[in-house]
């Protein structure tokens, strides 16, 4: 018995289609942690948890080419995978509290990567707001070398993105108004 052309192919198609190229989980960034030591080191407010949403609620994957889709760790979306990334951060350096007056909330606008040929970038979008204090957007672009072989190149999107996720949080972390929430705060006392 001979399998038709025209099945085999659908069914190598199909087969490609279903893998999953899942991210490793976040590590802390030695520079942003010492970046957040400095600005917490005069400050006594700690931060908790608000809400954090997406304009795509519940996203769990982008497809990546025709070799898959990008997901992040844990079956996270991946709005919270940047939540859990950001509140690990505040934690090592003991600026976090969930029963703290300040609660952070965040929406992530956009996220998506390009995996061009030699040229792959994430970028990650995101309107973060504290209470009583106005709402502030922070846009990061990471850029990372991607393969002409679509599977090497999707597997390089997933592996980019704890690093894409470290610097994104730096810029939050560098935002004026990040800063300026601890002081406004620490001033309340």
């Amino acid at each position: 018995m001979s399998i038709p052309f025209k099945e085999i192919l659908l069914l190598a198609v199909m087969l490609l289609s279903a893998c999953s190229h899942v991210s490793p989980r976040y590590n802390m960034s030695a520079t942003n942690v010492e970046e957040l030591r400095q600005i917490t080191k005069d400050s006594t407010t700690k931060i908790g948890s608000g809400a954090f949403t997406a304009t795509e609620a519940g996203k769990k994957s982008i497809i990546c080419r025709a070799a898959g889709s990008i997901t992040p760790p844990d079956n996270k979306t991946y709005d919270g995978f940047i939540h859990d990334a950001l509140f690990d951060e505040l934690k090592l350096v003991s600026a976090y509290d969930q029963n703290a007056p300040v609660k952070l909330s965040a929406n992530l606008d956009y996220i998506d990567f390009d995996s061009n040929i030699g040229s792959g970038k994430w970028t990650i979008k995101m309107t973060l707001k504290a209470d009583n204090s106005e709402p502030f957007t922070v846009e990061n672009v990471y850029s990372f070398s991607t393969n002409f072989i679509a599977d090497i190149a999707c597997e390089q999107v997933a592996q980019a993105l704890p690093a894409a996720a470290q610097d994104f949080i730096q810029k939050v972390f560098q935002a004026p108004e990040f800063k300026a929430l601890l002081a406004k705060n620490d001033l309340k006392k």
